[in-house]
């Protein structure tokens, strides 16, 4: 990879000292008081940094702000209003946190799953349920097994949410279907050691989808105050996150744990037994008031001090293995583009959960089953110049989901 330092012995990836150099230059250049800058810097300053996110685990999430300020320049002026300033801090902490932090190439990468996940969310709260591969090293005080995770939002989050009832709401389904989202990953992270793991979230909502795979979102509102909370967990955590659609008719379990608050965990997983392979391993995770505290944050478009989302995980059990995958070969091209991938409509259906593919065994082959695969770099055509196309339909996007 042009433009950096690849060390082949100990598999990581690091920038150059005089681009660690040129990354503080620029975050120095643009003090925290600035109130604009021309549109020729800021195109300059978001290029240099894209670039240098090509290898920062969790940087492709700290864009929105800075996408939105350029989106919205009045004539050759850029505004600096305070989530850019907020993002540029994000790169400080980023730029600190390089040096004793260099890039391990398997956080890069997506190899096999290690895990598939399901969540969901509601108007009442959210939940999820993920089924580990056998090779997963679960962490001390847990064991082998699918783990089964929900959260009831406060009352002054579900007063916010826009419904017919409430159409002034500031608070979309599709923020608490994202705002899930990450309490999936966390609740995965903490009950396992998923470190240069991939690992497969399936969601019933298309946006939360496309938001989780392009990572930024040119918007100020509640998805880019979310979308930096999952940069900063996949930089802490170190695993490596694929995302995928299941229909909300094929997602029994975590539409389940997102809206039946009124049975107790008991009458839960009696309920969800026949649904989940080895039942009688499943496990309960609770969030901790730290990630609920920031999750809450981020839907209130405030911001939280990054180190506030590190949640030091149990360490591993101790294991008879390595806990490495016994392959190494790639699901998906390396070359895959998640941005230009096209989003088609989708029917429902509810036969997408297919209980012998959540067996600890089945988990590894999940990428090559993906409902909306992440697209490829196709050849060029043999034809140059101007071609005929003929009519094409205009597609859409649905959502399984429901408030």
């Amino acid at each position: 990879m042009l433009g950096w330092i690849i060390d082949t012995v100990n598999l990581t990836i690091h920038l150059p000292p005089s681009r660690v150099e040129r990354l503080a230059a620029i975050l120095a250049s643009i003090p925290r008081e600035q109130k604009r800058t021309s549109v020729r810097k800021w195109h300059k300053v978001l290029g240099e940094l894209r670039s240098m996110a090509l290898a920062l685990p969790g940087a492709r999430h700290l864009f929105s702000h800075m996408q939105h300020a350029l989106a919205t320049k009045i004539g050759g002026r850029v505004a600096l209003r305070k989530g850019v300033h907020h993002a540029l801090d994000d790169f400080r902490w980023l730029l600190d946190n390089i040096a004793s932090r260099p890039t391990r190439i398997a956080e890069l990468v997506p190899l096999l799953s290690s895990a598939e996940g399901h969540h969901d969310a509601s108007g009442a709260g959210a939940g999820g349920v993920w089924f580990p591969a056998s090779h997963l090293v679960p962490r001390e005080g847990y064991h082998q097994g699918p783990v089964i995770w929900r959260l009831e939002w406060p009352q002054h989050i579900v007063d916010r949410l826009v419904t017919d009832a409430n159409p002034d709401g500031d608070i979309s389904n599709s923020d608490l279907e994202l705002a899930g989202g990450l309490l999936h990953l966390e609740a995965l992270a903490q009950t396992f050691d998923i470190r240069e793991r991939t690992v497969l979230s399936k969601t019933d909502n298309l946006n939360t989808l496309f938001w989780q795979r392009k990572a930024s979102s040119t918007t100020d509102k509640v998805p880019a105050h979310l979308l930096r909370l999952f940069g900063i967990h996949q930089r802490y955590h170190r695993y490596v996150p694929r995302h995928d659609y299941q229909s909300g008719v094929s997602n029994p379990v975590a539409d389940a744990a997102s809206r039946d608050f009124h049975l107790s965990w008991e009458d839960l997983l009696a309920d969800l037994s026949p649904l989940i392979p080895q039942s009688d391993t499943l496990q309960v995770w609770t969030p901790s008031s730290q990630i609920v505290s920031a999750v809450i944050s981020a839907l209130l478009k405030k911001r939280s001090a990054p180190e506030s989302l590190l949640v030091e995980p149990s360490p591993p059990t101790p294991s008879g293995h390595s806990g490495k995958s016994s392959a190494c070969t790639w699901p998906l091209t390396p070359f895959s583009k998640p941005s230009r991938t096209k989003y088609q409509s989708y029917k429902s259906s509810d036969k997408e959960f297919v209980k012998e593919n959540l067996r600890p065994e089945a988990i590894p082959s999940g990428l090559e089953r993906l409902k909306i695969t992440y697209g490829q770099l196709h050849k060029r055509s043999a034809v140059w110049g101007p071609q005929t196309h003929g009519s094409t339909s205009t597609t859409t996007s649905t959502s399984g989901s429901r408030v």
